[in-house]
Formats: structure tokens, sequence, C-alpha cells
């Protein structure tokens, strides 16, 4: 009877290995964002593996379906699968929060994302992307607001639990009429917390540096070098050809916020061999002869380094706003000690400037920046100034005055 069994048994545990090696091979392919018609390759390697290490095997991995149809209907399970679970674990949480931020696809296609927070009876945290609807018309606050709503829907959430959002500071989002906050507020009973995004603020307060004269050059030299096959090819030899530390200047992007650090300081690290090679291009290159231009390049550059540091401590998950609201304050603060070292002409954490001659730096002009832009910050997050006892509770319990915390606290 037991030999029998196992005639059974050996199959049927071969079908399940084929079937849960066919729904990883998937996963993969989905999370690299690969052509659905990579499986046949993929498992065209894996018999060559198995003809080779474990022939044994190989009858296993023919058994393997990995046709395109086959890799979308796996990724259409786990999809589905990833949604029932995520709404099993939302039904849960007894106050959630949403953060909405709108942009446009390569396509021209409006994309809004909704990420959600929510935590449950038993202090269980969960935070995922909700959703990305697709808005092919207007992107009004209505329009927004609709969408939220039909996402809000369709993972049964309730609105009573809704308690904050945050947004991307958009006009349609913040709009005091027609504004998809105004509308949602409008649409519930009780009091929601709304914010505008951290990281967004940040990148807004970094555009009071009054130094474009600056970055316009920058970006004009990288461009003429990048975006020409020829300037590229070329520019690699040179700096092949005369020993340099780096094989190739970093490209700037507006979309992606931290290229500007990396750029300013590749191209600053490449003075001199950038002088040689416009020269030799018979490109006007007076700017990097200036000095003053220099000094503020310089200045850019570490400056730009700070706002880099603070944007990739407010990202990742799993940080309360408190978290971040912290790491901002710090930052104002650390500003503030940059602003009176200039005054004192002290250059210790000033790494880049600090190779410039002193005697070509205008502090003056230096300090005036730190202060606009310490103003700004203050000016940016004076929304969440206006919550600070309910922040201290949560930053530090044992710092706050008990007069002061809520009654039921």
């Amino acid at each position: 009877m037991t030999g029998q069994q196992a005639m059974f048994k050996i199959p049927k545990e071969n079908s399940e290995t084929v079937t849960k090696i066919s729904f990883m091979i998937a996963e993969v392919i989905a999370k690299r964002s690969k052509p659905l018609s990579d499986g046949e390759f993929v498992k065209e390697c894996l018999e060559i593996f198995a003809s080779v290490a474990c022939p044994e095997q190989k009858k296993i991995i023919k058994n393997i379906s990995l046709s395109h149809q086959t890799i979308a209907r796996r990724i259409d399970f786990m999809a589905n699968d990833i949604e029932s679970s995520l709404k099993t674990q939302l039904q849960k949480c007894v106050f959630y929060s949403l953060a909405l931020d709108e942009s446009t696809d390569m396509s021209d296609t409006a994309q809004l994302a909704v990420f959600v927070r929510g935590v449950s009876e038993d202090y269980t945290v969960i935070e995922e992307l909700l959703d990305l609807r697709s808005m092919k018309d207007t992107t009004t606050g209505q329009d927004i607001y609709e969408e939220v709503k039909s996402c809000i829907e369709k993972y049964e959430l309730q609105t009573e639990n809704l308690y904050g959002l945050t947004t991307d500071g958009a006009p349609a989002m913040t709009g005091k009429r027609n504004g998809f906050v105004v509308l949602m507020r409008n649409s519930i009973t009780h009091t929601i917390i709304q914010h505008h995004c951290i990281s967004h603020q940040e990148q807004l307060c970094a555009k009071v540096l009054d130094l474009k004269h600056v970055m316009d050059k920058v970006v004009q030299t990288v461009n003429f070098i990048r975006a020409r096959g020829l300037n590229h090819r070329q520019f690699q030899a040179f700096l092949a050809d005369v020993g340099s530390d780096y094989e190739d200047i970093v490209y700037f992007s507006r979309v992606r916020w931290l290229s500007r650090a990396a750029t300013l300081k590749r191209f600053y690290s490449l003075l001199d061999d950038l002088k040689i090679f416009l020269d030799n291009k018979a490109q006007e290159i007076t700017f990097l002869t200036d000095e003053q231009w220099l000094a503020d390049l310089a200045f850019l550059v570490d400056i730009t380094k700070y706002l880099s540091d603070l944007n990739l401590k407010l990202q990742g998950k799993d940080q309360l706003c408190t978290q971040l609201y912290e790491h901002v304050l710090a930052f104002t603060k650390k500003l503030l000690l940059l602003e009176k070292q200039l005054e004192q002409k002290q250059l210790i954490h000033w790494e880049t400037l600090s190779t410039r001659k002193q005697d070509t730096l205008d502090f003056d002009k230096y300090v005036l920046m730190l202060q606009r832009l310490r103003n700004e910050f203050d000016d940016r997050f004076a929304d969440f100034k206006s919550q600070p006892p309910c922040m201290k509770v949560f930053q530090n319990p044992f710092d706050i005055e008990i007069e002061d915390a809520a009654l039921n606290l």
C-alpha cells in the first residue's frame, strides 16, 4: 500500500515544485520589469544548467511552464493575492492616513500614486502603495477626489478612520475652494491633519539659493559633453589619457533630486580637465577662470551636499512625521551654526569652499543666502510648528508640560 501511495505522492510533489518555481521566476520578472517573453529564455538557461550540474532534474525543469501567457497569468494571480492581503490588513486598521503624489509619465498620462499608512489596535503599522490611478483627462481637485474616493471604496476603507492627508502641494491638491483637500474635508465630519510632503518642501526651500548663474553654466557644460555622442566619447577618452580619477562627468536631471549634488561635486573635481577639453573644442571658458564664479560654485557644492544629506534622511519607510520634522529642525540648527562660522570667516565645515582663496570669497553674500534658506525652512514648515504639544508627546513624552498634553493622555 505504501508503494502504491508513492506512485501518486512523487508526481504530486514534482508538480507542486514545478508550479512554485514558475511563480518565483514570474515574481522576479515582474520586479525587474522584464518582458514576459524572457521566461522562455530563463527556462533555456535552466535546462543548460541542469544538463551539466544535475541531469536527474532535467525532466522537472522541462515541465516548468514559462511561456509569456503563463508568466502573465502568474503575475495576475500574485497581484490579486497581494491586493486581497492588503485589503484584509487595512480593514484591521483603526486609523489610517493617505499620501498622494500626481505626476506625468513618458506617455503624458497623469499618474496618481496613493500611499496608505495604517495602524491597528495592537499597534501593527502597515505602510504600502495603495494604488496607482491613471488619469487620462483633466487633473483638477474634483478629478483627484473622485479617484481617491474610488480607491477608498475599492479597498473598503472607512472614511471615519481617515485622520491624515499628505499631498505634493500642487494647486489641484491644496486649492482653497476646489482643491482635493478641501473636497475631502467637506465629505467627512471629523477633523483631519493635512501636510505638504516634507521632501517636496525641502526641495522648494533649496530654490531660494540665488545661484542660477552658476547652475546654468554647469548644466550647459554637462549637456555639451553628455548630449552629444562624439563629445562624450572624446571626453571619456581624454580623462583616460590624462589619468583622471574619474571616468566621466555626472549627467544632471531635474527629476532626480539627488543628481544635483553629484553633478556639482564631479564638475568641481574635473575643473582643470574641463578647462582643457572645452578650450580644445573652442568653447567659451572665461567662467572657469573667474575666481568669483568658482567661489560661488564651491559654496553651491557644499550647501547642496548638506541638502542632499537631509533629503536622504527624509526618505525611506517606517518614519513618523515627528522623526522627519526632527531631521528638519536639526538641519535648521546646522544652518545657524554654518551662518555664524561664515560671519567669523571660519570654513571648517566647508570642505570645497575652503579650497578657494579667502580674499576671493564674499562672506557677507553667503551669510545672507544661509539666512534666506533658514527663513524659508521656518516659513514652509510652519504648519508643523502649530502642533508642538501633539508632536512633542511622540518625540519625548518626558519633555513636555503635563498641562499642555491632551486630556485623554
